[in-house]
């Protein structure tokens, strides 16, 4: 029994400073926690005393220290987080942070620089941060932050996403010269797809999403309509349109329909949208829509 509680004994003696460290964080964490930042910044620097390879703990003091307006120290404290391997990302974004505010404008755009080509892709981070106005019209922070913008948005830095780009908008829709309905179109998804929104004069509704493949080069628009139709159809854009085909099967009979589905541009910016099918495997096609799209007043 006395062996056991000597082993008891020196097992607790030998816990005791790590039990005491993690006293010590929680108690840090918890007065960052509640604002109460000159506790907090004092708490931490006596953890790093007892543990100074602890890069979360330099993470955090840097962060109260960048509040505290100590932007020196704030940088070292970031710095030696990066060093110990601690969210390079963060430090890094911090460091750009500081160094524009110290007016240090190339060592903060290396640092942005660095972001970028590591993948960073928090745009919103760069595009709204009050620190970048000072170094927002250099044209190496144009370069990155569109490099993080790109990663963030990669539809949206594709120029081929935006071949469909001009049927965009408030549209007005006629056919054989009378009102046939209105859609509004958009893009949604970081310009991943297009979403058409169509409503009949008659009341009926459709939507279709229009999307870039880049797996297979090729363009692609899904149909539905409150009807029950829905055709998916596949296209390419060339000489600034595009030019969907599709194959549907009768579910009654078995019969099958080709689609040749094309959108092209009126020199004036409408939209012209031309349907023809084939019954007898394109041998003859018969048109069943020839609409032309008008421009809302004021939509872009």
């Amino acid at each position: 029994m006395r062996l056991l509680a000597r082993i008891a004994t020196l097992a607790l003696l030998a816990a005791g400073p790590a039990l005491a460290a993690d006293s010590l964080a929680d108690r840090a964490n918890a007065a960052m926690s509640d604002g109460r930042t000159a506790e907090a910044i004092t708490l931490f620097r006596q953890l790093l005393q007892e543990t100074p390879d602890d890069g979360a703990a330099h993470y955090r003091l840097g962060i109260l220290l960048m509040g505290d307006g100590q932007l020196d120290a704030a940088a070292a404290s970031f710095g030696r987080a990066g060093e110990l391997g601690f969210q390079p990302g963060g430090v890094a974004y911090r460091l750009a942070r500081i160094y524009a505010r110290q007016g240090r404008s190339d060592e903060a755009i290396a640092q942005l620089e660095a972001l970028a080509a590591g993948g960073f892709n928090q745009s919103q981070l760069i595009d709204g941060e009050a620190d970048f106005m000072s170094i927002r019209d250099d044209e190496r922070f144009v370069a990155a932050a569109a490099t993080i913008r790109a990663a963030r948005y990669p539809c949206d830095a594709d120029p081929r996403a935006h071949a469909f780009d001009f049927w965009i908008g408030e549209w007005d829709v006629y056919a054989g010269g009378q009102l046939a309905g209105t859609n509004s179109v958009y893009p949604i998804l970081g310009h991943c797809a297009i979403s058409e929104n169509w409503t009949s004069a008659s009341g009926s509704e459709g939507r279709s999403y229009n999307y870039f493949d880049p797996g297979y080069g090729h363009w692609r628009q899904i149909w539905i309509g409150d009807t029950g139709s829905h055709i998916e159809f596949v296209g390419e854009a060339r000489d600034g349109g595009i030019y969907f085909t599709a194959e549907t099967v009768n579910p009654a009979d078995g019969s099958v329909t080709l689609h040749d589905f094309n959108f092209t541009l009126y020199e004036n910016g409408d939209v012209r949208q031309f349907w023809a099918q084939s019954g007898d495997g394109g041998e003859t096609w018969n048109t069943v829509w020839d609409g032309r799209y008008v421009r809302r007043e004021g939509s872009q």
